[in-house]
């Protein structure tokens, strides 16, 4: 198990706006008020990030089903069809929560309080772009690992997008200790703090090449989801 603090954040404008519904290549552009704000949120924001990730590697026992792997321990994932078709070949995953801490989305909890709604819904653009990143920094660690030990990687799976259930947060929680990095679950799955996510990795020698890239929404079915890159 390894926890991970402290690493630098980038914060990519471009992705803050999209995720208000703005773009400067599209129809809805951002006005000058919104992009002074956004600058000026993503400046906050960096102050408020407490990012800590915690995940760790196990080995599978076995596929008990098509939709069911067995992991060390006992543990037992429950995938779709399409996701164990991508996973067919590894050995071994990677289990992952990450998050971003509860300073922020207190910040923008107050922000709404006060009536300032702009600022409030870019702050938590700015948080849910943060979340992502430090996700894709700790994964890419996490993979390095192994990599250096010869493994090759799939993509990565979160519940709840994917087609996998989100229900599956439940063994996620089981095997890792999220408490550490203070994450908890709610009765309906959710995580708090919710600037906060969870994955799992495939690992193995002979990973299909055509699911190794970490491109989510290359790989994401939903083709009209207004955040697609």
């Amino acid at each position: 198990m390894k926890i991970i603090k402290n690493i630098k954040l980038d914060i990519d404008k471009d992705v803050v706006w999209r995720y208000q519904e703005y773009s400067r290549k599209k129809v809805k552009k951002p006005n000058q008020n919104i992009l002074q704000v956004t600058e000026e949120e993503i400046s906050r924001g960096d102050s408020l990030f407490k990012p800590q990730g915690i995940y760790c590697l196990l080995k599978i026992n076995g596929f008990l089903s098509e939709e069911e792997i067995e992991l060390k321990d006992g543990y037992i994932l429950r995938f779709s069809s399409s996701i164990i078709e991508q996973l067919k070949e590894v050995t071994h995953l990677l289990v992952g929560v990450v998050t971003i801490g509860s300073s922020l989305e207190n910040k923008v909890s107050e922000l709404f309080s006060q009536g300032e709604y702009l600022r409030a819904l870019a702050l938590d653009a700015v948080g849910s772009v943060a979340v992502e990143d430090f996700s894709q920094k700790v994964r890419n660690l996490a993979r390095q690992e192994v990599i250096e030990q010869d493994f090759q990687t799939s993509r990565h799976f979160s519940p709840g997008y994917g087609g996998w259930d989100l229900s599956q947060q439940e063994v996620i929680f089981k095997i890792i200790p999220a408490d550490k990095i203070g994450v908890k679950l709610t009765k309906g799955y959710m995580m708090l703090p919710q600037k906060s996510l969870s994955w799992v990795i495939g690992v193995g020698k002979k990973v299909s090449k055509s699911f190794s890239e970490d491109n989510y929404c290359k790989n994401c079915q939903f083709k009209s989801c207004k955040y697609r890159f």
